[in-house]
């Protein structure tokens, strides 16, 4: 039998659940962002936004919130996930193989290294840059970021100096097979691995593992400048870094329902009569879901022809990448016959000055709808891909991923397996590794799975563009691929005038 204390129980439980609800319910509606440093709460909110009885609900559940903040405790500070780092997140979830989104380096070191040193660096880094000891969570208050305490980052050495040559080179290759396969767990960083391998006296091999999650190219930059830096020095370093968890909370006071509607508006008017499927023939129909299979092609755009895109591009008054994605989207009507098509285009995405010292997933792309063909020949290929892509920087504080379905709502025919082509030309700061003592030889390892149908990027180096695709394999054969790259610098070549040896 109940008592009437049973009850008077029951009835305050139920109002303070009632009250947590309308509390959820009104910081979703009134867009009021959370975050914790420690056990202080803290907002931002649109102005008008923390009325008293918001104020008020918010005192009489702080305990609560911050207890979904910090995760009873267990984190420093949180803060919303970034809008690409959320979504990345669900892309992990579902993806056939979650480790599609590791970023792995091959480092090559050779001279008097101290693996010790290494490891401390590595330790530092991780203490400097949150995002790399920062896990992801779904909660009552949406994606969270939690950035958890540093602790000594492991860093395993494995000599291999005993091994006879064919067992060494097997080593390494397996051991690189098996860091670019074994996926991260976004709810238990940190987020980057090490592996120190030596395969002789004065040679060793650093595998350096990080989630795309917590980091892009201009990221990596400043990963490997700071590792520099702390190798040398020891000690910290001056300045604070930047805080991904600063920038998130920004954009999400930006990024918001009224201003995610204006852009699909825009993007609607400006893509609406399209046919926005790139539809280049495969050698295989195309699944209903994708494996994630993907292979990785390497191609190089000699010195002669990119120093002849630099000066193209600065004639016309614009920069590389519209001469480039000229030259794709010539490459892509070839192939599929489209009079224009839609390329997205990778960009760093750092608005302000303090973002270029963050470490995190900032990167977006921007959808760039082109003509493949023109009366005006390659020079109005040219002018169009720079009007396009000056336009899609002017809209580009949105996200284009966010916009995929409320496009589809407007009556935009956006393609069933988007994303499809997507092109990234660098224009990060140099990635490069500066030990004293040492010579540093660092290479991209790509997996052997895939994000889109075709993704390709070109990185500037002293020998021109060095090029990668990485493709569906499930759609294309690699004798495929390697012609449609021939094809693409050999167009660009003859197009910019600039003779093949």
């Amino acid at each position: 039998m109940s008592t009437a204390e049973d009850v008077r129980g029951e009835d305050a439980a139920s109002t303070a659940e009632d009250g947590w609800a309308r509390l959820l319910r009104l910081l979703d509606e009134r867009e009021i962002v959370l975050r914790t440093t420690g056990e202080r709460l803290g907002y931002l909110a649109p102005a008008g936004a923390m009325d008293e009885e918001v104020t008020g609900l918010v005192r009489a559940h702080r305990d609560r919130l911050l207890t979904i903040l910090t995760g009873a405790g267990k984190a420093l500070s949180a803060a919303p996930a970034g809008v690409t780092q959320w979504r990345l997140h669900k892309a992990h979830g579902d993806a056939a193989d979650p480790a599609v989104w590791n970023i792995l380096q091959r480092i090559t070191l050779r001279g008097p290294l101290e693996p010790g040193r290494l490891a401390a660096a590595l330790t530092a880094v991780t203490e400097r840059h949150e995002s790399l000891r920062t896990r992801f969570v779904d909660t009552e208050l949406g994606g969270l970021q939690q950035v958890l305490p540093n602790t000594p980052l492991d860093v395993p050495v494995e000599d291999l100096r005993g091994l006879a040559p064919a067992e060494r080179d097997a080593a390494l290759a397996a051991a690189l097979e098996a860091e670019v396969g074994r996926p991260f767990d976004l709810t238990a960083p940190p987020l980057l691995r090490a592996r120190l391998l030596r395969p002789a006296a004065q040679e060793w091999v650093l595998l350096l593992t990080i989630h795309h999650i917590a980091l892009d190219g201009w990221s990596l930059a400043t990963v490997l400048a700071d590792l520099s830096a702390l190798y040398r020095t020891g000690g910290p370093l001056p300045g604070e870094a930047g805080r991904m968890t600063d920038h998130a909370c920004w954009e999400r006071t930006v990024v918001n329902r009224a201003s995610m509607a204006a852009a699909a508006d825009h993007w609607a008017k400006t893509l609406g009569g399209a046919s926005l499927s790139v539809d280049v023939p495969t050698d295989r129909p195309r699944p209903e879901r994708r494996s994630g299979h993907g292979e990785t092609a390497e191609f190089r755009i000699p010195a002669a022809v990119a120093e002849e895109i630099g000066r193209y591009a600065a004639a016309r008054s614009t920069t590389a990448s519209a001469v480039v994605v000229a030259g794709f989207a010539r490459l892509l009507g070839s192939l599929s016959g489209s009079s224009e098509v839609l390329i997205l285009l990778s960009n760093a995405n750092r608005r302000r000055p303090v973002d270029e010292q963050v470490v995190g997933l900032l990167t977006s792309s921007m959808p760039i709808l082109v003509p493949t063909r023109g009366e005006s020949g390659f020079a109005g290929l040219v002018d169009r891909a720079a009007e396009a892509i000056a336009s899609a920087l002017d809209h580009s504080l949105m996200p284009f991923g966010l916009l995929v379905e409320p496009l589809r709502e407007r009556g935009v025919p956006m393609p069933v397996g988007y994303p499809q082509i997507v092109l990234a030309v660098q224009s990060t700061p140099p990635i490069t590794l500066d030990l004293p003592g040492l010579t540093v030889e660092i290479e991209d390892i790509p997996g052997h799975s895939a994000r889109a149908d075709c993704a390709f990027s070109l990185t500037p180096d002293a020998d021109g563009y060095l090029g990668q695709v990485e493709y569906d394999a499930d759609l294309f054969d690699p004798g495929t691929v390697r012609g449609w790259l021939d094809a693409l610098v050999a167009d660009l070549a003859r197009q910019l005038e600039v003779p093949l040896a």
